[in-house]
């Protein structure tokens, strides 16, 4: 048996070799549309909090950090050394990211026994699913979590269907580079293994060495970031499990689906419902409908976000578009067209399609908060500025700005120029980026701190300015105050105290 399931597959006769590189042609057109539609609207607003973090840790590379794996901000210094401080090239990395899940989805149709028709519809409803281009408008972990589940998807596929070593080392290979990427992975990988394990299909596997290469070499492509997490007190151990700045969905399991069903989109819930039916009759594929529920119902009871599960509907796309092979015209037709009804009715939630005129005067940021939180950074920094400047040279010179969160002090290392002292925070992994100059400092500018937390350190505290922004958008750093604090010693006597944010 084992020699069997170690054979290397078959190599197509050239004739079908030909065909099927010529079915990708209409899916790479898919995906390029997409791709060209993401990056014409790329700049349309500001930077968001969380990619001014991103690159951030990017400029403090590391093996790992608080609350994220170092995948993320790799991508960040390579994005800035290639096109410099351009915003639209940062996000370009996230649309190209997008532009390769639509592709590995129509390949994971193929395998899938999908033919170009299959192909086409899992990549046309993969593009304009809400999953997708509503997160690759930003530079952020989650388009590359979701690339490194769709690579796992399709090789758990090629690995369960016609097995051997190169194919189960593979996934090892996705599986770890995923963990690298975003951890809630890991959810993907036990749910697969519960398949293995619950399945006579998935069982026969694990008499071979193929699924224990796979979990080995992924956990060997993890150990740097383990060993990281060891020599710092485990961290994102103590961050996941309720450390501060964590923030668990908050939707109720009701609400959890109804959010997951709009990330999938009706169009993909077309697909999925019977996507998920034909893996669970096939044997050879019933690990990945157990893998699929104890991704969903996993991130239910661990209290996870709707988009951390949202990408195992990928699979569900591909398997459901080879079943759509057989529905009758008008059924096939209607998929399509849902999709691109979809795109039109929710676009602007979806994407950045309206300028910030219309999106801020239409409120859509209540609606979509990550459109608030792009708005108002440059004016945070002038206004920090303004403040500094108000402090007399010698002790401008010595003093440091202290910030409540990683946004506002990612804003100030990107916007505020050299007139600013420099910049720390307590903010997850902004905590460890301090240096012993810093800490001498007994001046600070405070911004997004309460005056009641910092008043007992200072000997006295002074209003500076307040944080506001000329869109008037009511976001999370509208409305603080900017305080300087001089402090009874330095900022080293407090920093346990007040740098724990």
């Amino acid at each position: 048996m084992a020699l069997v399931l170690d054979a290397p597959p078959v190599p197509a006769p050239p004739r079908i070799a030909h065909r099927r590189r010529s079915d990708l042609v209409p899916v790479l057109a898919v995906a390029g549309a997409k791709t060209l539609l993401q990056l014409a609207v790329a700049g349309r607003y500001g930077w968001h909090r969380d990619e001014l973090y991103y690159v951030d840790a990017g400029r403090h590379l590391a093996l790992g950090y608080v609350d994220f794996p170092p995948i993320t901000p790799l991508l960040g210094r390579l994005a800035t050394a290639v096109s410099g401080d351009s915003l639209v090239g940062l996000r370009s990395l996230a649309a190209l990211a997008g532009a390769a899940v639509v592709v590995l989805v129509a390949l994971t149709a193929r395998e899938l026994g999908g033919g170009r028709r299959a192909q086409v519809l899992a990549a046309l409803v993969a593009a304009t699913s809400p999953l997708l281009l509503g997160t690759n408008a930003m530079f952020q972990t989650v388009s590359f979590d979701q690339l490194a589940w769709a690579a796992v998807l399709l090789l758990a596929v090629r690995a369960l269907k016609a097995p051997s070593t190169g194919r189960w080392l593979a996934l090892g290979v996705a599986a770890g580079v995923g963990l690298e990427t975003k951890y809630t992975i890991a959810l993907l990988l036990v749910g697969l293994a519960a398949g293995l394990v619950l399945t006579a299909g998935g069982r026969r596997h694990l008499r071979t060495a193929g699924p224990w290469l796979a979990g080995g070499t992924a956990t060997a492509l993890l150990l740097p970031n383990l060993w990281w997490q060891a020599r710092h007190g485990w961290p994102s151990v103590d961050f996941f499990t309720g450390g501060d700045g964590y923030e668990p969905g908050e939707t109720s399991p009701g609400g959890f689906v109804l959010e997951l069903l709009l990330l999938v989109g009706p169009a993909g819930l077309a697909l999925s419902v019977p996507g998920l039916r034909r893996l669970a009759r096939d044997r050879r594929l019933s690990p990945l409908a157990v893998a699929a529920a104890v991704v969903v119902l996993g991130f239910v009871v661990s209290g996870g976000k709707s988009y951390y599960a949202a990408p195992v509907a990928l699979v569900l796309y591909a398997a459901g578009a080879g079943a759509a092979e057989r529905w009758a015209r008008g059924a096939r037709w209607a998929v399509p067209l849902g999709a691109l009804a979809t795109l039109v009715a929710a676009g602007p939630l979806i994407l950045p399609v309206a300028d910030e005129h219309d999106m801020v005067s239409s409120r859509l940021y209540e609606q979509r908060e990550d459109y608030a939180e792009q708005i108002g950074w440059p004016e945070l920094a002038e206004q920090v500025v303004a403040a500094a400047r108000t402090l007399p040279p010698d002790e401008r010179e010595a003093a440091v700005v202290l910030t409540g969160n990683y946004g506002e002090a990612g804003a100030l290392r990107r916007f505020a120029g050299p007139d600013l002292p420099r910049v720390v925070s307590g903010h997850l992994s902004n905590r460890s980026w301090i240096g012993a100059e810093d800490l001498d400092a007994r001046t600070l500018v405070v911004v997004g701190y309460d005056r009641s937390h910092l008043a007992p350190h200072c000997a006295s505290v002074t209003r500076a300015g307040t944080v506001g922004n000329a869109a008037g958008v009511p976001n999370e750093e509208a409305g603080a105050a900017i305080d300087v604090c001089r402090l009874r010693g330095t900022l080293a006597d407090v920093w346990p105290e007040v740098g724990e944010r």
